[in-house]
């Protein structure tokens, strides 16, 4: 038999009801035989309160008020344990495990103040002590029958629990997937905007890097960082290391060298192709490179033999040879074309508006990258909450199977 699941709640709780009738009618026996022994108990140990307390103000004798005080005080003691038992408007599992809990706490307690009690009156109301037993057994036989029939045919009610309990999870995950739908959806559309966006600046970008002047630039741009690249790469390939124990050398003074060339050589090490286009520093580079000739043919360096051979083979490829000229005077006419083309008012201004709109891009690709992120985590829990639902309508079907034998198979609606 199929089932949606917005049915499966009232079909499953009339069935239910069907099977486990005469369990509750039982069940609201008990109880009400609750009701009157715990009603009787009160009444009889309140009584006895009083008792004591009447016989404290007329009793003369040293022993006779002695015991009124006893039994005044065990019945306010008896009194106070049955005060905690509540009984309860509807008999399920849970209130009767509570109720019988209740009832055994009450019975070990005032057995334990009987036995008291009754070492102490030796003699006095021997009537009030049978009574005080008596209604000690009604509480205990009230206890003994909570606990079998919770421990037998009681047990059934716990079956409304459980399937109660299945209920309000499957109706939990699915509130949690219809949120999770609306995020998603949410973010769908959060996704749809940004790309929107990122599409509207790159073809804003793509309008200004089509002009003319600033095309060039950004070419120049393009080339130079080519440029630094192949100049990091190729013509400092093995010289980093032996330019930055030259400087070592130089600051410990073991090994000679002018202000002008070891300013060059600080900035080599830091920032190699800027330095050497730079007017300042540029034409000492060269100087450098030789002095560093010089320091390793005379030993200082320490390199190991392999080391030294990739270095000096480095050297002699730059030191007398036009390859540092070539590539410092292209390096040189391509900044300066640059710097012509920028100092057009119009020229820079799209520059300066191209790099802001490169800013909001970047910014743009992140918040694209978030969204995305948050859709694929989304989906994952989305995921994992269906699993979870299916674990959960399984267990109804089985549960059901169980409980009142007919085979279901519960439907998503």
């Amino acid at each position: 038999m199929k089932i949606k699941i917005d049915d499966y709640s009232p079909w499953i709780t009339s069935e239910l009801d069907k099977t486990l009738r005469p369990t509750r009618s039982k069940a609201a026996k008990l109880v009400d035989e609750a009701a009157r022994s715990l009603n009787d108990a009160r009444g009889f140990y309140d009584g006895l309160t009083r008792k004591g307390e009447r016989d404290m103000a007329s009793k003369k004798d040293a022993a006779s008020y002695r015991a009124a005080r006893v039994i005044n005080h065990a019945g306010q003691e008896a009194v106070r344990q049955l005060k905690d038992i509540q009984i309860p408007d509807q008999a399920s599992w849970e209130s009767l495990r509570t109720l019988k809990d209740g009832f055994s706490v009450a019975s070990r307690t005032i057995r334990t103040l009987r036995d008291t009690t009754s070492r102490e009156l030796s003699g006095f109301y021997l009537l009030d002590q049978r009574s005080f037993s008596g209604s000690l057994n009604m509480i205990s036989k009230t206890s003994e029958k909570l606990s079998a029939f919770l421990e037998g045919e009681g047990a059934y009610l716990q079956r409304a629990k459980t399937i109660s309990g299945i209920i309000d999870s499957i109706a939990s995950v699915r509130n949690e997937i219809s949120d999770k739908n609306r995020e998603s959806e949410s973010l769908r559309t959060e996704l749809q905007q940004v790309e929107s966006t990122l599409q509207d600046l790159g073809r804003k970008v793509e309008d200004l890097t089509s002009k003319p002047d600033l095309h060039e630039v950004l070419e120049i741009e393009k080339e130079l960082r080519k440029e630094s690249r192949d100049f990091r790469s190729e013509t400092l390939a093995h010289l980093k290391r032996p330019l930055k124990r030259l400087g070592d050398l130089s600051q410990r003074g073991s090994f000679p060298m002018g202000p002008d060339e070891r300013e060059a050589l600080s900035k080599l090490v830091e920032s190699p192709y800027k330095s050497f286009l730079s007017n300042k520093t540029g034409p000492n580079v060269v100087k450098v490179l030789e002095n560093l000739k010089k320091a390793i043919d005379s030993g200082k360096m320490e390199f190991k033999p392999k080391k030294i051979g990739r270095v000096s083979t480095q050297l002699n490829q730059i030191i007398g040879t036009s390859h540092l000229s070539e590539k410092q005077e292209k390096g040189r006419q391509l900044v300066t074309r640059r710097r012509e083309l920028l100092h057009k008012q119009d020229v820079k201004e799209m520059y300066e508006w191209r790099k802001g709109l490169m800013i909001k891009v970047d910014e743009t690709r992140k918040q694209k990258n978030d969204v995305q992120e948050r859709i694929s985590s989304v989906a994952s829990m989305t995921d994992a909450l269906n699993k979870r639902l299916h674990e959960l309508l399984k267990q109804a079907e089985t549960r059901t199977r169980e409980y009142v034998g007919q085979d279901i198979q519960l439907e998503i609606s």
